[in-house]
Order: structure tokens, then C-alpha cells, then sequence
């Protein structure tokens, strides 16, 4: 993969630690996970649910299991 391609949901999906932040997808913002985040406090930070979060987001099978630095997708 070059350096500087951006990423499509697909490729986005299998990065893990942020590496790359991914491509815009329309009607969606890039949110990068913070230390201490949760996904629970992510969804109330955008008035959503964890189960919306991980339905944009298919590499989250566990919803406890986010690290800081990877990229979400959240619906405007």
C-alpha cells in the first residue's frame, strides 16, 4: 500500500493503532479514539448508540475492545 492512499472502508476496517486515517466517506465524520474513550461515551458524545457505532464500524466484533489511535467512522 503507498503512503499516501487514502484508505477505503474496506482496507480501513483491517488497520488497527491508526496507522493511516481513513478516507472520507460521505455523510460520515472521522473520529479518532482517544485513551479513556469507550464506545458507550463515544455514542453519547454524538447522540448515536454503540450498536450504530459498530454497525458503521464492522472491525469492532466486541464492543469493549477499541484502542486509542484507531479511526471511527460516526454518521453526521
Amino acid at each position: 500500500m503507498s503512503e499516501n492512499k487514502e484508505l477505503n472502508l474496506e482496507e480501513m476496517n483491517e488497520v488497527s493503532g491508526g496507522y493511516k486515517k481513513p478516507a472520507p466517506k460521505e455523510g460520515f465524520i472521522i473520529y479518532q479514539i482517544v485513551k479513556g474513550d469507550a464506545l458507550s461515551k463515544i455514542a453519547r458524545k454524538f447522540n448515536t448508540t454503540e450498536a450504530m457505532i459498530m454497525a458503521w464500524n464492522p472491525k469492532i466484533k466486541n464492543k469493549n475492545l477499541i484502542y486509542a489511535g484507531d479511526y471511527l467512522y460516526i454518521k453526521k
